[in-house]
């Protein structure tokens, strides 16, 4: 992976440097949008530093003839703002990320129809702690993705198709058994423990497959869509139930599948544009999980139903002022995993979990392509879970940042 890391932008180089030699024909199209904030991140009304955020998107796209156009696109993001992310199974606290991905997509049209091959690496660096230095991070981790997308627009509606493979790796987690060949010493009891353990439980791979048509009712924008994911952990073996002189692990190794269902619907009254979206999820693990200082085995332990709704409004103003609202909610309800109470005992019911992000933004035009923006956002985790040892089930966290954005 460290191989195409370093050849992806590599090769990115090339095409802008070899943009000369193309055809006299081709036409470049550049786009840019960088903006830099300072902000601020509350997690349970106490506060964190104030600190810096940068995204950047660079995108010379570029028409080779007619029907045909390759997009090249970098992306990356930085934010030293804290945030609890959704990592291993539960909620995270993170104090530092970085993003950086580089894609490449091809566009053949012919008439009415669009095939879109495409290509991207990404690389994520995640902070835990101050002191922890990039690279190092417990979760970094590294994205490769293929995939092709297929579009028909016909008089009644627009039809996509797409299929999608990502290999995700983390670099630096692994696990404990298999670094502790030279700590137990009982060679009986490690070979008794490690036999079927991964050494990279977190590493997948992934295949998802993706439909929506798009259809135009007047006033509405509508759109519809189903997706469907199967994702494997090649190092990863079952959780077993637990047996006197047996290995804790099965020879059988993890996988997911998940399952979307949406519906979104928009409508432009101008200066106010709305839009409203509705989720219906699905995933199925045949993962299990031991809970060894309570003896207790769940199977499906990340098995979930879950439903999300997301409405929004804009308003763009004639001085170029703009303002955006959105609310999102979510509702997962987990199939096997039960709830614990504060010490960690175990109760009959399962866990259920609510999420709530309101996010409001403002932006205005300042100088030649420079807007000011402003941005607050407050989420709210809720649950009947209350053992939070490892991650967070229960927390409010809010984040205001401010700063310029340069469009291009």
């Amino acid at each position: 992976m460290k191989k195409i890391f370093k050849t992806v932008p590599a090769a990115a180089a090339v095409i802008l440097l070899s943009l000369p030699a193309l055809h006299a024909g081709m036409k470049v199209t550049p786009v840019a949008d960088v903006s830099l904030f300072g902000g601020k991140y509350f997690l349970d009304s106490d506060a964190a530093s104030f600190q810096g955020r940068l995204d950047a998107f660079v995108s010379p796209a570029l028409t080779l003839g007619e029907g045909h156009d390759l997009i090249p696109v970098y992306s990356g993001n930085y934010s030293g703002t804290q945030d609890v992310q959704e990592l291993a199974g539960g909620g995270v606290l993170t104090r530092k990320r970085q993003t950086h991905t580089f894609s490449l997509k091809y566009i053949y049209t012919r008439e009415f129809d669009k095939y879109k091959p495409r290509f991207s690496y990404s690389k994520a660096s995640i902070k835990e702690t101050n002191d922890e230095d990039w690279g190092d991070g417990l979760f970094d981790y590294s994205t490769l993705s293929l995939g092709f997308e297929a579009e028909q627009e016909r008089p009644h509606g627009t039809f996509t198709e797409s299929y999608d493979f990502y290999k995700v790796a983390y670099p630096n987690y692994s696990t404990l058994l298999s670094q502790s060949a030279s700590v137990i010493n009982d060679t009986t009891t490690f070979n008794q423990l490690s036999t079927n353990a991964g050494e990279n439980p977190m590493d997948n791979t992934s295949h998802r497959l993706a439909f929506a048509y798009s259809w135009f009712p007047e006033p509405l924008n509508m759109k519809a869509g189903y997706d469907f994911t199967y994702r494997t952990y090649p190092d990863q073996a079952l959780t077993a139930r637990p047996v006197t002189g047996a290995s804790p692990f099965q020879s059988d190794t993890r996988w997911d599948v998940m399952q979307n269902f949406s519906l979104k619907a928009s409508r432009a009254l101008k200066p106010l544009f709305f839009s409203a979206g509705a989720r219906l999820g699905w995933m199925s693990s045949n993962q299990g999980s031991y809970d060894s200082s309570r003896n207790k085995y769940m199977e499906d332990y990340y098995s979930y139903v879950d439903f999300a709704i997301s409405p929004a409004v804009g308003i763009a103003l004639k001085n170029g002022m703009q303002f955006n609202f959105n609310l999102d909610w979510r509702r997962v309800f987990y199939i096997e995993r039960l709830k614990q109470g504060v010490s960690g005992d175990y109760g009959t019911d399962k866990i259920d979990q609510t999420y709530w992000l309101t996010s409001i933004s403002a932006r205005y035009p300042v100088a030649n392509r420079f807007f000011a923006r402003a941005a607050y956002n407050y989420q709210l985790s809720s649950s009947n879970m209350r053992y939070e040892e490892s991650f967070r089930y229960n927390y409010r966290a809010s984040t205001y940042l401010m700063g310029l954005e340069w469009e291009f």
